[in-house]
């Protein structure tokens, strides 16, 4: 705790007014020290310097740099220089050795400005001329302009623009692509936000030491939204519109023949009071989501393929409250062949959903229904095996402070029939956090039983354990069998300089299949910037998949599950990273703040419980933006990290942009977090697969 004397101003007085001050001897005491002052009049100038009233509550940091050490000259600005080397041995052996270099330089007049880059150089088995892989990317964000405009510039591996009407309220939404090139967006308040970006299209491919592939394609993209006049007070319009246009394009990882495309997206939206409401609850949040609130919103896309032709799209959804309910519904038409940039969207169905939510301090109870038609296949005098029904009832409910539980069932009939049971019970002992998990599946010829158990132990802080066992029967299929599958997350921090972290998932069944997918770390950084981490990984078989039972519209964006190779691999990676600047916590901050670190992850979250078991795994390549300026992407393990930022308020944000369909970030709003000074701030982030 600090607190500071403020410097008492000198004061003009008469002769007469001290003799009669002089008078009381309360008085004259406070005389005597504003005399006392006067004589020493340079005390009033005397610079502001904090008192330490409580020492004992300010521990001492090892990694705070010394007293004269840090250069407080300039902006604030940091540097990180890294260099590592990969050894992976699976198909083939490989070495890679690579550079990299990060910073940012946060100017007053032209936003902040930040640079990463990567370069990679891999040799294969005795080959003397190995491959070369690279990543980089220049972000400007938040520069001001004239008018109350800002901007937002980016050049290098980045994803093109899109629009929060583009991104929707419903289950449908648009996807961006990755691209080596140039992107920006200039907006003004909620009033008006625009963006346009061109570049090569390509992926990032590999993990540890990610690249950013190009496929051959070309596209430029340009979008825009604007806000409409209501005239009615407490409501409020949008319209938005994005083109896309590519030349040579492929699919996913290139493979295909290439083809020449374009797509334009078209949407309007309102919100407001519910005609059926009384009133509109105030409040800060958005209007769907007050009681009384209503929002609507249309979408169209067209696009025009040169192999596949054209197709058109149409979706509506609403989003409402009433005094319990929080309700989503919509409606959609998307004719065959559907696609927005290198991706294909759901295409060649039709139907409506809804979907509602509602809960107290005590329980939380859901359902979700969707009924769906094949375009093609439907009409009078056609035999539609397209049809599908789908139905999700879920709730939670605590029994007291300890305990709750939980269900989920899902539904589906005509079309790919199935039927799924989730049973939890999470109970919170001295052992620390515990959820009894019972998975029943049937779907596609074949029957699944799943028991198992996730414990959170109680370990002191800042380590962390937990750990997973489940035990699985497979009747009919393809591969019937019995088998466990286990799974440990755990991180220890001993000493402030040294953390070690562990990943480790495993299965193995009854017809002798095996799997295992290990991540180990240990880390160690220095006072003066330096860091040194070691780093080992091995994959080796593929990793038990759940049953789902989902509806049509979500199967429509599942993607192709990939076979993982087994590999083995060690990386170190030896890194420098330096600061300097007016600001001590150059990351939003101010002359003199203190400083703490902003970190988490990004996971699946697999039965949607919201924490992130040892089962789940971690999401890597996502954007995280810190205050809408700064910006890193999670890496191989779904790890992000802000160092030395101020202490104090800030928003942090997850971008759906790489998220992997058909999951999507449970909040998809910026998250409100309080730094304390030398301490680690965790914001995880859950993505979830919709229903």
């Amino acid at each position: 705790m600090k607190g500071a004397a403020r410097p008492v101003r000198p004061r003009v007085a008469t002769r007469s007014a001290w003799l009669r001050t002089a008078l009381a001897g309360l008085a004259a005491s406070a005389a005597t020290a504003v005399l006392a002052q006067g004589a020493n009049p340079s005390t009033s100038d005397a610079p502001y310097v904090d008192r330490v009233m409580a020492p004992s509550a300010l521990p001492e940091d090892d990694l705070e740099p010394a007293a004269g050490e840090y250069n407080a000259t300039g902006w604030p600005r940091s540097l990180r220089v890294d260099a590592s080397v990969f050894s992976q041995r699976g198909a083939s052996t490989t070495l890679s050795r690579a550079v990299g270099v990060g910073g940012f330089l946060d100017t007053p007049d032209h936003g902040a400005l930040s640079i990463n880059a990567n370069l990679t150089q891999q040799r294969a088995d005795e080959t003397v001329s190995g491959l070369k892989a690279s990543t980089w990317r220049i972000d400007q964000r938040a520069m001001p302009l004239d008018a109350g405009w800002r901007a937002n510039h980016g050049a290098g591996d980045i994803n093109t623009g899109s629009t929060s009407l583009a991104r929707g309220i419903g289950r449908v939404f648009l996807p961006t692509t990755p691209i080596r090139g140039l992107g920006g967006q200039w907006y003004q308040g909620d009033a008006i936000d625009l963006n346009a970006a061109a570049g090569r299209t390509g992926l990032f491919n590999g993990l540890d030491l990610a690249g950013f592939q190009p496929s051959g394609g070309r596209v430029a993209s340009a979008g825009g939204q604007f806000r409409l006049p209501t005239g009615t007070a407490g409501t409020r319009g949008n319209a938005a519109f994005q083109v896309f246009d590519g030349r040579g394009i492929t699919e996913g990882a290139g493979s295909g023949s290439a083809q020449d495309t374009r797509a334009f997206f078209a949407a309007t939206a309102w919100e407001g009071a519910a005609p059926w409401a009384e009133s509109l609850a105030p409040g800060s949040t958005p209007v769907s989501e007050r009681q009384g609130g209503l929002r609507l919103q249309g979408n169209a896309v067209r696009s025009t393929s040169s192999r596949s032709g054209d197709a058109l799209g149409l979706w509506a959804d609403a989003a409402w409250r009433t005094e319990r309910w929080r309700n989503t519904a919509g409606v959609f038409r998307f004719e065959p062949n559907l696609r927005w940039g290198t991706a294909v969207l759901a295409s060649d169905l039709q139907g409506a959903y809804w979907q509602a939510d509602t809960s107290t301090r005590q329980w939380q109870a859901g359902f979700a229904t969707e009924l769906s038609d094949s375009v093609s296949r439907a009409g009078p005098g056609s035999l539609s095996t397209g049809r599908s029904a789908f139905l999700n009832l879920n709730g939670r409910y605590r029994l007291d402070t300890r305990n709750s539980i939980g269900a989920a069932l899902n539904l589906r009939a005509i079309t790919s029939p199935g039927q799924a049971l989730l049973l939890s019970w999470d109970q919170t002992s001295d052992w620390g956090q515990t959820q009894w998990r019972s998975d029943f599946a049937n779907t596609g010829g074949s029957r699944t039983t799943r028991f198992g158990v996730d414990q959170g132990w109680p370990v002191i802080f800042p380590a962390s354990l937990n750990t997973s066992l489940a035990w699985e029967r497979v009747a009919g299929g393809t591969a019937p069998g019995t088998g466990w599958i286990w799974g440990l997350l755990g991180s220890v921090s001993p000493v402030s300089q040294w953390s070690l972290d562990a990943a480790l998932r495993g299965a193995q069944r009854s017809d002798g299949a095996k799997s295992l997918n290990a991540n180990i770390g240990a880390r160690w950084l220095s006072a003066s910037g330096w860091s040194l981490a070691l780093r080992y990984t091995q994959t080796r078989g593929q990793e038990p998949l759940s049953a789902l039972v989902v509806s049509a519209l979500t199967a429509a964006t599942l993607p192709t599950v990939a076979a993982t190779p087994t590999s083995r691999s060690v990386q170190l990676l030896l890194s420098y990273e330096g600061r300097a600047g007016s600001a001590r916590a150059p990351l939003g901050g101010l002359p003199g703040s203190g400083a703490g670190t902003l970190g988490g992850t990004v996971f699946f979250d697999a039965d949607a419980n919201g924490r992130r078991e040892a089962s789940e795994a971690g999401v890597p390549g996502v954007t995280i933006m810190l205050d809408r300026r700064f910006v890193t992407r999670t890496d191989a393990q779904g790890r992000y990290e802000f160092p030395a930022v101020a202490a104090g308020e800030h928003l942090i944000e997850i971008s759906p942009d790489n998220v992997p369909l058909p999951w999507s970030p449970v909040l998809r709003d910026p998250v409100h977090t309080t730094l304390q000074v030398r301490q680690l701030t965790t914001v995880d982030f859950a993505v979830q697969r919709e229903r």
